[in-house]
């Protein structure tokens, strides 16, 4: 007999893990400001270092940010975090650098 699965139940959509968000981005620096020091996420240490593509550590989840023209995403992706007004200070620290983009 089969087990029938409630997936209304899932707090997550069913989503077990996103492990990988490939965005291309036109300026690694602006992405720097806003995905490392704005957001307070980490690069990854050891894999993609130069100038052209960052990783960028999530948890176990990662954002593969290769420059390029950045797509225009029909979805949205959502971070959790633990302390939204600490967010809040963090991103104001960037938000001159960030003024004239699609960042701010």
């Amino acid at each position: 007999m089969r087990t029938k699965i409630d997936r209304t139940m899932e707090d997550l959509g069913n989503v077990v893990a996103l492990e990988h968000v490939n965005i291309r981005v036109p300026d690694q620096r602006l992405a720097t400001l806003f995905y490392i020091k704005g957001l307070g996420l980490t690069r990854d240490p050891y894999l993609m270092t130069g100038v052209d593509n960052m990783w960028v550590n999530v948890g176990r989840s990662q954002f593969h940010l290769p420059t390029g023209r950045a797509p225009i995403l029909r979805g949205r992706v959502g971070l959790v975090v633990p302390d939204l007004k600490a967010l809040r200070r963090s991103l104001d620290r960037v938000a001159a650098d960030l003024k004239k983009t699609k960042l701010a």
